[in-house]
């Protein structure tokens, strides 16, 4: 499995304002995630979207994603032990949103901040988890310039 050092995403990968723009305009709606995967390194999935999805759904989220990809999963502190259970659905690649260094961001990021964060995440082998929270794509292309250009 391959472990990156900064995974860019956004919360979920079903924004019809990509439709054209990410995704051709003929894609269908379930080649989505498996696209999707190609360009990032992780996806946001609020608490309600991963809690109530059957088993599996999950495992057709974990088989349209490379071994790379991770999952970073919304949660409440403190998990009920079914809940614990649906979490552990996602294995490795699953990690709750409390116990990662995770930094969302909406509209233009703090790019100066942004990159001292990616050189955190370098220095010290810990991850870090970049999230766009309405998914504007060209905020996204420039982070993962960013990253490109950073090495990480």
């Amino acid at each position: 499995m391959s472990a990156y050092l900064v995974y860019l995403g956004a919360i979920g990968w079903e924004h019809e304002a990509w439709r054209g723009d990410l995704y051709p305009e003929d894609m269908p709606e379930d080649w989505r995630l498996s696209f999707y995967n190609t360009r990032f390194r992780c996806v946001y999935l609020p608490f309600e979207w991963w809690r109530n999805a059957t088993d599996d759904t999950v495992a057709g989220w974990l088989h349209d994603t490379h071994e790379g990809f991770h999952f970073v999963l919304g949660a409440p502190e403190r998990l009920s032990e079914d809940e614990t259970r649906k979490a552990g659905r996602f294995g490795a690649r699953g990690l709750l949103e409390n116990a990662a260094d995770v930094l969302m961001f909406e509209g233009e990021p703090d790019w100066r901040d942004l990159a001292r964060r990616m050189q955190r995440a370098a220095q010290t082998g810990v991850p870090l988890y970049v999230i766009s929270r309405d998914a504007a794509l060209p905020q996204l292309e420039k982070a993962a310039e960013l990253m490109g250009v950073l090495g990480v």
